[in-house]
């Protein structure tokens, strides 16, 4: 009779294979959650160091506080740091107000505990590029200039190890980008985005709306059930109320947004894009998903985009 060992390795190379490949994927993830846990603990040490003075006895962080999220794309956790789930000398509202909770941002560093690189008095925060290095700020309308009751949203990025604010995105209307990759996008005044880019010679669809992401930025379990079992959301796109083109979206976790396989360029939907008006995007009958858009400054856009990839 063999003895255990013998018939593990009695067994064939894939199977093998498979084994090994499992146990080096379980230690991996226990090995980056130990890591997380560290720097989580870091960060709530030197939060409660500051805030001791301010809270005194009566300082709880409350489930939330501080979560780990990706900022920059690479491999190191990040933090962010709500004050809205902070109880601080019995109450929850110490750091927040009209426009917002104090949140802060912590990069992970190599060898190190992680450093505190911007701090700000927002709605929320939505790391939805981190391919890119930038964010998205939810603010109050004050901070753009407008009245509080108009939602602010403005785009930061990282820089030289710092938070920088970039120039803001048009709301509601389509615009072109050439950098970090050519792109035709919209971005609307609820948060939701849309984005035409180019993928070798077709095009690719990204689509983040905003029931796709929990309040931290991370992808919601809401939109991985819907995945389910299939693997895709299928959503369909109407251009001004015409014959719906079915479209199947992937979970594009390091991005934050739902990316569809390529299309040719002359696919009839993005001639249609251009010379359209509105657009319908929904899934099933659901309200919930439901998301109308404008097709304002499309024509331009979309042709730039074109043009950029070498198909206009």
């Amino acid at each position: 009779m063999p003895l255990p060992f013998e018939r593990f390795f009695a067994r064939p190379a894939h199977a093998l294979s498979v084994i090994l490949l499992s146990l080096a994927l379980s230690l991996g993830s226990a090995t980056a959650r130990t890591e997380i846990d560290a720097d989580i603990g870091a960060v709530l040490e030197r939060e409660r160091a500051e805030l001791a003075q301010t809270c005194g006895p009566l300082l709880e962080f409350l489930d939330g506080f501080a979560t780990s999220v990706d900022v920059d794309g690479n491999a190191l956790p990040d933090i962010l740091v709500d004050y809205g789930r902070l109880s601080c000398d019995g109450s929850r509202m110490m750091f927040c107000g009209s426009a917002g909770c104090t949140q802060k941002i912590y990069l992970g560093r190599s060898g190190g505990a992680p450093e505190m690189v911007g701090e700000f008095l927002a709605y929320e925060l939505r790391f939805d590029r981190p391919s890119q290095g930038s964010f998205l700020a939810v603010l109050h309308g004050g901070s753009c200039g407008r009245a509080g009751a108009e939602t602010c949203f403005r785009r930061y990025a990282l820089s030289g190890g710092a938070v920088v604010a970039l120039e803001e995105e048009p709301r509601d209307r389509w615009f072109f980008t050439a950098s970090p990759s050519p792109s035709a996008m919209l971005a609307t005044t609820d948060g939701d985005s849309l984005r035409l880019v180019c993928d070798g010679d077709a095009l690719r669809i990204e689509y983040g709306p905003t029931w796709l992401w929990e309040d931290g930025g991370s992808v919601s379990e809401h939109a991985r059930d819907l995945a389910k079992p299939q693997g895709r959301i299928e959503i369909d796109i109407e251009v001004d109320r015409g014959q719906p083109t079915p479209v199947a979206f992937m979970i594009e976790e390091t991005a934050r947004v739902l990316q569809s396989s390529t299309f040719a360029p002359d696919e009839p939907l993005f001639a249609a894009m251009m010379r359209g008006s509105g657009m319908d995007l929904h899934l099933g009958g659901s309200l919930e998903h439901l998301r109308n858009v404008t097709l304002k400054g499309s024509s331009r856009a979309i042709g730039s985009l074109l043009r950029a990839c070498g198909q206009g």
